[in-house]
């Protein structure tokens, strides 16, 4: 009996030890928020961690894009060339480009090209790089325009000067239709040089097709474009 009479007592006490714990812990908590006015309890703190992670994610994602737009601008912009004023004989000034055909070409007569051989010569081509041609023809589009008169400014003020003319196509498509296309191009640019009045300085013009093509017929076309070309060469 006696035993059973002092249950309640016990669950009392029990019930008023668990009370007084909580309200510690509690009272604990409240100072800690009140000593610390930054304090968070964890999951509101993981909360904000994990908003500031996809703040900084999106503002990662932004700057991709950005990278992948200049990317992009970059593959479809032309190439970036310096121009220049180059002067020739008898106070002639051409508008050219740093590193084209009539800066190479005149600073390799002003070095003294009367010191190669002609077969030292036959090695040493320079490529127009502002000649272009209508799709499959051997039409000069008007933009060739002004290199050619380049062309022919150079060949007067050195009236000594002989050129020769080759013509260049990739490995695509059939061999002999490609041979003529790079003749029939040539030809083409010595006419118009011709027409300029400096043919009798024009040793010839030869087209051949892909023979010294580098880059094979399945090759990106970035790759293939630089062995479809126009290029000259001093003879004797």
């Amino acid at each position: 009996m006696s035993d059973h009479s002092q249950e309640p007592n016990d669950s009392r006490k029990y019930t008023l030890t668990a009370f007084l714990a909580f309200a510690t812990v509690f009272c604990l908590l409240m100072l800690m928020m009140t000593c610390h006015g930054n304090f968070v309890p964890g999951g509101a703190h993981g909360s904000n961690h994990d908003e500031n992670a996809t703040t900084h994610h999106d503002a990662d994602t932004h700057a991709s894009g950005d990278a992948a737009n200049h990317e992009n601008s970059e593959a479809h912009a032309e190439p970036q060339v310096e121009s220049l004023k180059l002067s020739l004989p008898g106070n002639i000034e051409l508008d050219a480009y740093k590193g084209g055909i009539e800066d190479q070409l005149i600073n390799f007569i002003k070095n003294g090209y009367d010191n190669f051989s002609d077969d030292s010569l036959k090695k040493i081509w320079f490529d127009f790089d502002h000649i272009n041609f209508k799709t499959g023809s051997a039409e000069l589009t008007p933009e060739s325009k002004h290199q050619v008169e380049n062309l022919t400014a150079i060949l007067k003020a050195y009236p000594t000067l002989k050129l020769k003319i080759g013509g260049y196509t990739d490995k695509t498509g059939n061999e002999a239709v490609n041979k003529k296309l790079s003749a029939d191009r040539a030809n083409a640019v010595k006419a118009a040089l011709t027409d300029g009045g400096v043919g009798t300085q024009l040793t010839g013009a030869e087209g051949y097709g892909s023979e010294f093509a580098k880059f094979a017929a399945d090759a990106p076309e970035s790759d293939r474009i630089k062995d479809r070309r126009i290029a000259v060469r001093i003879s004797k």
